[in-house]
């Protein structure tokens, strides 16, 4: 009886370990699939069928493949920690994909020697088995690169305070004064057909000037800009630069002289997902000279992005993910510097200062009692007083009249743009009527008059460019 029991309970065994093995299929089956879930960005699914292939089968000859993609599973929905327990164990087992991604981990933590060292050997096992290199491995070491250059050149700034606040509206935690602009929400943005797909956008203190970010025909992220005109309608919103840079761009801020831009990109050129980039506008040309990644500390293995500049109180706003709070960015306030002093690698410790460790050791001795007294009296939705014109010229400096130009070449100046600026409008007007005429009746004659009419806009549009630039240099005399 006891043998027949024992013979039983070993027969039930087998059965269950065997429909088990079914409904699961082989490791390689496992591994086949999780692939596929992963390609669809559905790592929470492929983590769930990784971790019971390896309960059922944690010695099975794709060990090391499972607790690859485990990892990988795990490094993009943000668990590093369990990532890495996973990656060392595939390490282990001989995975070469294991050291890129050690590589990445590593990275993040700022070890970039060592970052460097993962990769070499990754990219060695991967020769020696004659398998590809990941084509994004190339890009991963080039920001490896740019970062260890960028430890050599970080800027020295006193951070004032940092904020914790929800991803979805972390731009209302911005005080910004009316001389600065305004940062708004996608409903504000003048074109009804780019709010959907926008995050946010810029507007420039006399909000006769936005900018914001949406995808284009082949869905990459490009900045558009429009002005409003004295009808108050909007021009049809332009792609900004030629792209700027690329890969995704967002998160735009226009300074007030009109032709210095502060955005996020995400492209080679940056060292974490977003990084802040600034570019300057030719006045002239009306086109942007080659952007500048901004360097350390504002960027970082990480997202950063929403670069702000107040320039009425000395005062900066930026906004990243490097803190891993859930759901949450941290926003930073810095006082900017009229000139760029970078740390000191012999007297500072330029590691800690590059990832902002503690804001404290950032802030010397300097009392910031009367900036954050002032910033508390900011009323961002302050409204902006009617006047003649409403012409910024920067550190929160803002004519409404020719009375308060300085300069009598200032004046001047000023009058050749608003002359500019009434012919525009008119052209403007003039250029709708056609549009609405050929709507109603087309012609190839009132066709060809559309054409020389948009032609002689964006001649009009170029003329303004240069006169709002003639401006600012006949003040500056």
């Amino acid at each position: 009886m006891k043998t027949k029991t024992s013979f039983s309970r070993i027969k039930k065994t087998i059965a269950a370990t065997m429909a088990l093995f079914s409904a699961f299929g082989t490791s390689a089956d496992v591994v086949s699939d999780a692939r596929e879930l992963m390609d669809g960005a559905d790592f929470e699914a492929a983590e769930q069928i990784l971790t019971a292939e390896l309960d059922r089968a944690p010695k099975s000859s794709q060990a090391g493949m499972l607790n690859q993609l485990l990892g990988e599973c795990r490094f993009e929905l943000g668990d590093y920690a369990g990532a890495r327990k996973r990656f060392d164990t595939a390490k282990a087992k001989g995975v070469a994909d294991a050291y890129r991604y050690l590589g990445r981990l590593a990275y993040l933590d700022y070890d970039f020697p060592m970052a460097s060292e993962l990769y070499a050997k990754y990219r060695q096992m991967k020769n020696r088995a004659k398998k590809p290199i990941a084509p994004e491995a190339e890009e991963e070491e080039n920001r490896i690169s740019a970062a260890e250059g960028f430890l050599d050149r970080v800027e020295k700034i006193a951070v004032i305070d940092s904020i914790a606040v929800d991803f979805e509206d972390f731009h209302k935690a911005y005080r910004l004064p009316a001389s600065a602009g305004r940062l708004a929400d996608p409903e504000a943005i003048p074109a009804e057909e780019s709010r959907q797909p926008a995050s946010m956008a810029f507007f420039n203190e006399a909000g006769d000037f936005a900018m914001w970010a949406e995808p284009d025909t082949i869905g990459t992220q490009r900045i558009y800009e429009s002005i409003r005109l004295t009808d108050g309608t909007w021009h049809k919103p332009m792609l900004t630069g030629d792209g700027l840079l690329e890969g995704d761009s967002d998160y735009p801020f226009m300074m007030a002289d009109g032709l210095t831009l502060y955005f996020a990109n995400d492209g080679p050129e940056s060292i974490g997902g977003y990084d802040i980039f600034v570019a300057s506008r030719d006045a002239a040309t009306g086109e942007y000279l080659q952007p500048q990644n901004m360097g350390m500390p504002y960027n970082s293995p990480y997202d950063d992005f929403m670069l702000a500049i107040d320039e009425l109180n000395g005062v900066g706003w930026w906004a990243t993910d490097r803190n891993r709070l859930d759901g949450k960015v941290t926003v930073y306030v810095f006082k900017t510097n009229d000139l760029r002093k970078n740390c000191n690698p012999d007297e500072d410790d330029v590691m800690a200062l590059a990832r902002i460790d503690r804001i404290a050791d950032t802030q010397g001795n300097e009392d910031f009692s009367e900036i954050r007294a002032a910033l508390a009296e900011i009323d961002p939705n302050a409204k902006v007083k009617k006047a003649d014109f409403r012409f910024p010229m920067g550190k929160g400096r803002v004519c409404t009249s020719l009375d308060d130009f300085k300069t009598e070449a200032g004046r001047e100046a000023m009058k050749r743009y608003l002359e500019a600026k009434k012919k525009y409008d008119h052209d403007e007007k003039a250029l709708k009527k056609l549009r609405r005429d050929y709507a109603d009746n087309p012609s190839e004659r009132l066709a060809s008059q559309i054409i020389q009419a948009e032609k002689a806009l964006e001649t009009d549009l170029g003329r303004l460019r240069r006169l709002r630039s003639d401006v600012f240099r006949a003040e500056a005399r």
